[in-house]
C-alpha cells in the first residue's frame, strides 16, 4: 500500500489542505494523539481544523486502508489462480469503488459452478458462439446446429440451448461495463415500492405504516438525506412483514442497454433464444442491482439517521448549566409516593425521603410541609421534578402552596427525565449508591442532571435520552461509535473538575478510558484531591502518553498552579511564566489583570513563539471568567393554563423545549404528556429545508397551537408568525405507487424486435 498516495487522495475528497492532511495524518498515526487533543493543542499543524474535519481525515483514511487491503486481497487470490494479467492488475489498481471491485473480482471467486459453466464443460461454447453469428432462425437453427453438440450430457436441442442460453447470460452478467452503466441508470431512475401484505392486519400495530401501504419514490430522491428516514421506515415495516418493498426501473431501458452492450443480441436471427438470454440475464442484474440499491440506500440512511441523532446528543449535552446550586429532585409517583432526593452544590448526595400528595394517599400538607422544612434547613435554591407521571401534577402543587417557590426565591420547574430509570437500575448507579432503591437513585439523577446535564447524562447509554430516529435500524455497531466520538467531543470541549468529576465523566477524556479514570477517582479519595496537574503522573497506569493527551481537559480550582485550573496546556507554562518574570509579575497577578493579559495579548515576539492559534487560546484561556464554555441556566416556565391536551386550544400560546428533532420536524415538550411537532414547514416564514438551520436540542420556544387531534394525542405547532401561520397544515407527501414497472417479468421483451 502506498501511504504516500493517501493525503493526495484525501485532499481529492475533502479540499482540505494537503500539507495540514499529512499533519492529521502524523499526530493520530504516528504519535497516536486523539482527535480532541488534536482539535485543541495542536492548531499550528493543523491550520485550526475542528474536530469534524480532522474526524473526516481519518475516516476516509480508514476507507482507502479498507479498499487497499481489499484489492491487495483479490489481487493475491487471482494471481493464485494463474489468471492475473497486467491488464487485470492494472484495472484493479485504478479502482476506488468497491462495488465496482467486486463486480471486476466476482467471476473469479470460489463458489458453486454455474449453469454456464456447466454448459461450456459440457461443450456448448463453440455453440454459443454460433448464435451470436447465426443467419438463421431459431427453429432451423435448433434443427441444423444443436444436433452437432449432442453427447452423454446434451441429449436434445432442449438442453442445448437452454445450455447456450446460460453460457451467453453468464457472459453478459459478468460484463463490469455493462453493469457500471445499469447502476447509473438505476440511481437515476429506479423507484423504490412498497406495498401493504395481504396479511398485514395479522400484525399488532401494522397501521403505523399506512403511509407506506401504496407508496413509490425514486431512488435519487431517496439517496438524499433529507427523505431517507422514508427508507427505513419502509424496510422496518418490511422486516415486520407488514409492507412488501422492491426496487422497480423501466424494463426497457435496461434491455436496451444490455442490447447496447451486446449488439450481436440484435443482429443475431435467433429471436426467440436471444430474447430468452436477455430475459435471464436481465433478471439475475435486477436481482444484484436491487439488493445493491437497498443496501446502499440502508448506508445512506444509516449515516444520515446517525447524523441526526449525533447532531442531537450534541445538543442535549451541550445544553445550558445550572452550576453550583443546591437542588432537590423529584421524581413523581402516585401509589408509591414521588421520592425526594437533595444533591449539594457539588453535586454531593445529602438526604432523601418520600411525600404521599397525591391519591391514593393524599397527604398533602405533609408533603407540603416536609418539603418546605427541606428547603429552609438545606437552603434549596432549585427543584427539579421528572416530567414523566403526575410530574405537571407535582410541579402546580408545589408552586401553589410553598412561600419560597411563590415569591420566587425558589425555583421549581420540570425536567426531561429520559434514561433516569436505565440509569438508575444500571451498573453505574449501584456503585454510587448501593444501598439505595432505584427510584431513589432516579430522583438524584433528576438533580444532577439539572445542575449539570453532561456530567449525568454520560452514565447513560445515549440511545435512552429519546433524541435519536429509527435509532434501533441502523447500524448497531456504527451507532456506537459515532455516539461514544460525540460525547468525547463535548466532555472535552467542557472538560471536568478533576477533583469532583465521576469516574464515567473522567473516562471520556482524551486519552484516559475506564481504567485510568477508575484509578483516577482511587487515588483523589486516597489523597483528599489533587492540588496541581503534575500529580496525575502518579496515578497508577497514567503514563506521559496519556499526560499529555488528557491534562489540558483536567482542571484544577484553587490548587497551587491557578494555570492549572485553565485550558491551558502544561507544555506551554513555561512560555508563560518566563514572560511573566520578565515583566516581574507572579502569575495569579497576570490571571487577575486585564491588563497584563491584554498586554500578553500584544506581545508578537510570544506569538511568534508560540503561534498564532496557541496564542489566541492562551489569551482566550485568561480572559474567561469561567472556563465552562456552555451557556448558563435561564429558567422557563410552561403555560399554568395547559395542564393536559384537554387544555389546549387552537391559537393559543405554549413556551416549550424542543426534545428532539428529525429530518422532518421538532418535538417539543410543552409541560403536559404529549410533545407537539413542529413540522418543517411551520419553523419559519420562509422556507426551511433543514430543521437544524433552526433549531436545536434544548432550546426554548414560543410555539402556537395549529391542531389538536385528541383521539390520536397529536398536537401540531407553529413557530409562523399570526399572519402567515393560518394556511392548512399538510402532512410530509407520500406518493401513490406507480404502475408498476416490473424488471422480471416477459412483458416488456416481448416488444424486443430484432431488426
Amino acid at each position: 500500500m502506498n501511504q504516500l498516495l493517501i493525503p493526495e487522495y484525501i485532499k481529492a475528497q475533502t479540499n482540505l489542505p494537503l500539507n495540514s492532511i499529512r499533519n492529521v495524518l502524523n499526530l493520530l498515526l504516528e504519535q497516536d494523539c486523539t482527535i480532541p487533543f488534536i482539535t485543541r493543542y495542536r492548531k499550528e499543524m493543523t491550520g485550526g481544523m475542528d474536530e469534524v474535519q480532522i474526524g473526516l481525515i481519518k475516516q476516509i483514511h480508514d476507507r482507502f486502508v479498507l479498499t487497499e487491503k481489499r484489492k491487495e486481497f483479490i489481487l493475491k487470490k487471482i494471481e493464485e489462480l494463474g489468471k492475473l494479467t497486467p491488464g487485470l492488475k492494472k484495472e484493479i489498481l485504478n479502482t476506488n469503488d468497491l462495488n465496482i471491485l467486486e463486480d471486476i473480482y466476482a467471476p473469479y471467486k470460489t463458489k458453486k459452478k454455474t449453469k454456464g459453466q456447466i454448459a461450456i464443460e459440457a461443450g456448448l461454447a463453440p455453440l454459443a458462439e454460433l448464435i451470436k453469428q447465426s443467419s438463421t432462425s431459431t427453429k432451423e437453427f435448433l434443427k441444423n446446429e444443436c444436433p452437432k453438440f449432442f453427447n452423454e450430457t446434451i441429449k436434445n436441442s432442449d438442453d442445448a440451448s437452454t445450455g447456450t442460453v446460460a453460457i451467453l447470460a453468464d457472459e453478459i452478467v459478468q460484463n463490469i461495463s455493462l453493469k457500471e452503466s445499469l447502476r447509473t441508470i438505476y440511481k437515476n431512475h429506479a423507484q423504490i415500492v412498497s406495498n401493504v401484505k395481504k396479511k398485514a392486519a395479522e400484525i399488532k400495530d401494522y397501521e403505523k405504516y399506512k403511509d407506506y401501504f401504496q407508496f413509490s419514490q425514486n431512488i435519487k430522491q431517496l439517496r438524499d438525506p433529507k427523505a431517507s428516514h422514508r427508507f427505513l421506515a419502509m424496510r422496518r415495516g418490511m422486516l415486520q412483514k407488514v409492507l412488501k418493498v422492491d426496487v422497480e426501473v423501466d424494463e426497457a431501458s435496461t434491455i436496451n442497454e444490455i442490447s447496447k452492450f451486446h449488439p450481436w443480441l440484435k443482429t443475431s436471427k435467433c429471436n426467440e433464444i436471444c430474447l430468452e438470454i436477455i430475459k435471464a440475464a436481465n433478471k439475475r442484474l435486477h436481482a444484484s442491482l436491487e439488493l445493491e440499491m437497498m443496501s446502499d440506500l440502508k448506508i445512506i440512511s444509516d449515516e444520515s439517521a446517525i447524523g441526526v441523532f449525533s447532531t442531537n446528543l450534541k445538543a442535549l449535552l451541550l445544553q445550558p448549566y445550572l452550576g453550583p446550586k443546591t437542588v432537590l429532585g423529584i421524581d413523581p409517583g402516585i401509589r408509591t409516593g414521588c421520592k425526594l432526593a437533595l444533591i449539594n452544590q457539588s453535586g454531593k448526595f445529602l438526604i432523601d425521603t418520600v411525600i404521599y400528595p397525591h391519591p391514593p394517599k393524599n397527604e398533602k400538607e405533609k408533603s407540603i410541609d416536609l418539603v418546605s422544612k427541606i428547603i429552609e434547613k438545606f437552603k434549596v435554591e432549585y427543584i427539579a421534578i421528572g416530567n414523566g407521571t403526575y410530574g405537571r401534577e407535582t410541579l402546580s402543587l408545589l408552586k401553589a402552596n410553598i412561600e419560597n417557590i411563590k415569591s420566587g426565591n425558589v425555583k421549581a420547574m420540570l425536567v426531561n427525565e429520559d434514561g433516569a430509570s436505565i440509569y438508575s437500575a444500571s451498573e453505574i448507579a449501584r456503585k454510587e449508591f448501593p444501598d439505595k432503591d432505584p427510584t431513589v437513585r432516579g430522583a438524584i439523577s433528576i438533580a444532577r442532571r439539572f445542575q449539570d446535564p453532561l456530567a449525568e447524562l454520560v452514565k447513560i447509554d445515549p440511545k435512552s435520552l429519546g433524541v435519536g430516529q429509527y435509532q434501533h435500524d441502523v447500524s448497531q455497531a456504527l451507532l456506537k461509535k459515532s455516539l461514544e466520538t460525540v460525547v468525547e467531543n463535548c466532555v472535552n470541549y467542557v472538560g471536568v473538575d478533576l477533583n469532583t468529576a465521576s469516574a464515567p465523566l473522567l473516562s471520556y477524556i482524551s486519552g484516559i478510558g475506564p481504567k485510568v479514570a477508575q484509578n483516577i477517582v482511587k487515588f483523589r479519595e486516597k489523597k483528599g484531591g489533587f492540588t496541581q496537574r503534575s500529580q496525575l503522573l502518579e496515578v497508577a497506569r497514567f503514563s506521559d502518553k496519556v499526560f499529555e493527551q488528557a491534562v489540558g481537559f483536567l482542571r484544577i480550582y484553587d490548587g497551587k498552579n491557578p494555570l492549572d485550573a485553565t485550558f491551558i496546556h502544561p507544555e506551554s507554562y513555561s512560555d508563560i511564566q518566563s514572560w511573566c518574570q520578565k515583566q516581574k509579575l507572579e502569575i495569579i497577578q497576570l490571571i487577575q489583570s486585564n491588563d497584563f493579559i491584554n498586554k500578553l495579548q500584544s506581545d508578537n515576539e510570544l506569538k511568534s513563539k508560540l503561534g498564532d492559534f496557541t496564542h489566541a487560546d492562551i489569551v482566550s484561556s485568561l480572559k474567561a471568567p469561567r472556563q465552562d464554555p456552555r451557556e448558563e441556566f435561564k429558567p422557563m416556565e410552561f403555560n399554568d393554563k395547559i395542564t393536559g391536551i384537554k387544555d389546549i386550544s387552537i391559537g393559543a400560546i405554549c413556551p416549550g423545549i424542543v426534545t428532539n428533532i428529525t429530518k422532518f420536524g421538532a418535538f417539543v415538550d410543552i409541560g403536559i404528556k404529549e410533545n407537539g411537532l413542529i413540522h418543517v414547514s411551520q419553523m419559519a416564514d420562509k422556507f426551511i429545508d433543514d430543521p437544524f438551520k433552526v433549531l436545536k436540542v434544548g432550546q426554548v420556544v414560543k410555539a402556537r397551537v395549529r391542531e389538536v387531534d385528541l383521539d390520536r394525542g397529536r398536537i401540531s405547532l407553529t413557530l409562523k408568525s399570526q399572519s402567515q401561520g393560518s394556511e392548512k397544515h399538510t402532512k410530509p407527501q407520500t406518493k401513490k405507487a406507480t404502475p408498476k414497472l416490473k424488471n422480471s417479468g416477459f412483458a416488456a421483451l416481448q416488444k424486443f424486435k430484432v431488426k
